[in-house]
């Protein structure tokens, strides 16, 4: 008889047969309406699910930005289901990577986490022209792909949708 594979400790979490678990990353900004909301797009996208990402504020907006949505769109990636949060939405003790765009140290900004820590100079586009947007939208999509490649062993996944 077949045997059934154990269910996954977190119910959100597919079970991995024969393969590491999930890389958990978290991306910090000032007010998680720009930055952080498009590297953890970026991150989802491109690993396809291979990286668990998420994103907050030190000090949250309350909403995504409309050039973020727009930006972020012009790539077809789509920002649905975001919401801008706070540092209290993460369970520090599951995230293994923190990525840091805040003009707060890292230490501050989770002081109790023991994981991998990158500090990540990233201008805030907020309150800028679109073609900000755009330069940092483009600049997180380099950012994000090299640590892909690193957490990955290699480069994102085969399986990540193509950006035009």
């Amino acid at each position: 008889m077949g045997t059934v594979p154990e269910p996954s400790a977190d119910p959100k979490l597919p079970p991995r047969l024969g393969r590491q678990k999930r890389q958990r990353v978290a991306f910090v900004c000032l007010g998680n309406s720009c930055r952080s909301q498009m590297a953890e797009a970026w991150a989802r996208h491109l690993s396809a699910g291979g990286v668990e990402t998420m994103s907050a504020g030190v000090r949250p907006l309350g909403f995504i930005a409309e050039e973020t949505i727009e930006v972020m769109r012009e790539k077809k990636i789509s920002l649905e289901g975001h919401k801008s949060k706070g540092l209290g939405a993460i369970n520090w003790q599951q995230v293994d990577v923190l990525v840091n765009m805040s003009p707060y140290s890292r230490d501050t900004v989770a002081p109790t986490f023991a994981g991998r820590r990158l500090e990540w100079k990233v201008r805030d586009p907020f309150d800028e022209p679109l073609e900000s947007f755009r330069e940092v939208r483009d600049q997180l999509e380099k950012l994000v792909r090299k640590l892909l490649s690193e957490l990955q062993g290699g480069s994102p996944s085969p399986q990540a949708p193509p950006v035009t």
